[in-house]
């Protein structure tokens, strides 16, 4: 049964250029970390931000009388874009080390731990009766201390490149914004059933 929609809803704005700026701010100094690479990384990074507006023009086309629901996948393609440039510098500098897989992999757990668990994540911050938070941000410290002993190996086995603290800083913002984004692709009937519970 097909939706009938009124030429009187409102049209959400698709914060392109919000959007296109706030990753653009971003993806520069992911470039530049390090130096030697900028050229091939400004390329990448401009193809990736150039595909993800042409993601989120699509989900606006699709989304664009649902608002609320738009909205909230805006924040999450917006938040994982950022994640994307936030640990490509620190991956970069790895490359070369079994550091990167150790990495990679800590990563890509981390990120499906998080998706799986969005609705505990949401309901923790939804709903003061439950205490998941706690919890979740036990896991996320676990994450970091295994990020913060694989980083200290390395710097301790070689000299440590340019950039490597911001690079770290830059992963650690990443991995924060993995445990935000996930709650975004809720929709809004989820949310209120969580705030309810």
């Amino acid at each position: 049964m097909e939706t009938v929609i009124s030429k009187e809803d409102p049209v959400a704005d698709t914060r392109i250029n919000m959007t296109a700026f706030l990753l653009a701010c971003i993806m520069l100094p992911s470039s530049f970390m390090p130096e030697v690479t900028v050229v091939k990384w400004l390329i990448i990074n401009t193809s990736v931000l150039i595909i993800v507006l042409g993601v989120l023009y699509v989900t606006w086309q699709k989304n664009k009388f649902n608002t609320v629901r738009y909205y909230s996948l805006q924040v999450y393609i917006l938040l994982m874009s950022i994640v994307f440039y936030a640990i490509v510098p620190l991956f970069k500098l790895l490359s070369d080390s079994i550091y990167f897989w150790l990495i990679a992999l800590a990563t890509i757990i981390f990120t499906i731990m998080a998706h799986v668990l969005n609705k505990r994540t949401t309901l923790s911050f939804v709903n003061r009766n439950h205490k998941n938070l706690v919890k979740i941000a036990s896991v996320y410290v676990g994450i970091l201390i295994f990020a913060g002993v694989v980083l200290s190996g390395m710097m301790q086995t070689k000299e440590a490149p340019e950039n490597t603290g911001v690079s770290i800083l830059f992963y650690l913002v990443g991995l924060f914004f993995i445990v935000l984004a996930p709650m975004f692709l809720l929709r809004k009937s989820e949310v209120d059933k969580l705030t309810k519970m």
